[in-house]
């Protein structure tokens, strides 16, 4: 059939019809700008670094379609078919993919955040490093998914089918898993804190290492995990109806209060930061070990100073090398001599270099004690010079 093009609507977003076929670039171009296209047939095609901006395709068929690099943003997939698809090294966001069709697509070092994948179907997914961050996955089937080193912090999948899938070291923070099924699932080193897992059926799921500091495990059946010892239940919580291994226990939730704990990755580095209520009491507490940590860095600095005082009083310290903040300092022995004043400085130059306290205000007082010492040294250093230089000591 030949190339169709209908009348443009608003802000250059093109209609097509089901039937309208279009060469390469042209499809490229429209989808750049945002198109809609409805039931559409996009399968097999090279849509590698795309960049889809407001873009609508319902129940469009993206089967085996090549979406590398694509950027995808505030476009919506509602009940579209990509199996198979390759969306390696995406960026998917604020997208809608409900109901839709993605069994065996690719999708290794996927960025997706906010995107909504309820219903969805998974199954046999796989990828490396995939983020999947503040999205909603709730009921969809993720059935034999693989996805190590997944992120799907402050995710919703709630009701969702994870059976037989395989986490290794996945970042679940926050997540709610409410009544999901994780069925013979491998999910040895995940992390789950902070998460809700209330009522979620673990069956013969592997759980070797897994993470489970402040998660709620209410009505939750692990009573067939793998691999579970006591001490990853010590910081989690559950209820009467939670099922456990025999001879395991969990505190009760009811009364149970836990920080709040966020994430933020910058490069390689994840920063975590915390939030929590505390009492009266704990506030005074708390307080009062501060003080006696203050108290014990004072000791210290008397230490440091008690040091400092035998240091210039005992000795031979005919060379001094000194590095900090990333600068060296040297005085050779030259010749045979050596001030006594030198010799005292340099010794407790060496009794003080990498001395750190925790209290800051007795680490600044050290920091500028050692340096005003470096510049003594220095001054003396180069009074000697200028005497070897005039014929020797006066």
């Amino acid at each position: 059939m030949p190339n169709r093009l209908l009348t443009p609507v608003v802000l250059g977003i093109l209609a097509l019809t089901s039937t309208t076929t279009m060469a390469g670039e042209d499809l490229l171009r429209l989808i750049g700008f945002g198109g809609v296209c409805a039931d559409c047939d996009l399968s097999g095609k090279d849509l590698s670094g795309v960049s889809m901006n407001g873009a609508s395709f319902p129940r469009a068929n993206f089967t085996n379609a090549n979406l590398t690099e694509a950027k995808i943003s505030g476009a919506n997939f509602g009940r579209a078919v990509f199996k198979r698809a390759d969306f390696s090294d995406a960026v998917l966001e604020g997208s809608n993919f409900a109901r839709s069709d993605l069994t065996g697509a690719k999708m290794d070092d996927v960025k997706a955040r906010g995107i909504n994948l309820a219903y969805a179907v998974l199954n046999g997914i796989q990828g490396e490093d995939i983020e999947m961050v503040g999205s909603n996955l709730s009921h969809t089937s993720m059935v034999g998914a693989k996805l190590p080193d997944a992120v799907f912090d402050n995710s919703n999948l709630s009701y969702a089918d994870l059976s037989g899938v395989a986490l290794p070291d996945a970042s679940l923070l926050n997540v709610k898993l409410l009544k999901a099924r994780l069925d013979g699932a491998m999910l040895s080193g995940a992390e789950f804190a902070g998460a809700n897992l209330s009522q979620v059926e673990f069956g013969h799921a592997d759980v070797r290492n897994a993470g489970f500091d402040r998660t709620v495990l209410k009505g939750a059946n692990l009573s067939k995990v793998k691999h579970l010892k006591q001490e990853q239940l010590d910081d989690a919580c559950g209820d009467k109806g939670t099922l456990l291994p025999k001879g395991m226990t969990i505190q009760m939730c009811d009364g149970t209060k836990w920080a709040k704990i966020k994430k933020s990755k910058n490069g390689n580095t994840y920063t975590y930061s915390f939030s929590i209520d505390l009492s009266d009491d704990e506030r005074e507490a708390i307080a009062a070990a501060t003080q006696e940590a203050i108290k014990e860095s004072g000791f210290a600095i008397q230490k440091a100073r008690i040091a400092l005082a035998e240091a210039i009083g005992q000795g031979d310290f005919p060379t001094l090398v000194i590095e900090r903040d990333g600068q060296s300092y040297t005085w050779p022995k030259l010749d045979n001599y050596q001030s006594e004043e030198q010799r005292s400085i340099g010794r407790a130059l060496r009794a003080l270099d990498g001395v750190k306290l925790e209290n800051r205000r007795a680490q600044r007082a050290l920091d500028v004690a050692v340096r005003s010492l470096e510049k003594a040294q220095s001054a003396l250093q180069q009074d000697y010079e200028r005497q070897a230089l005039a014929g020797g000591k006066n």
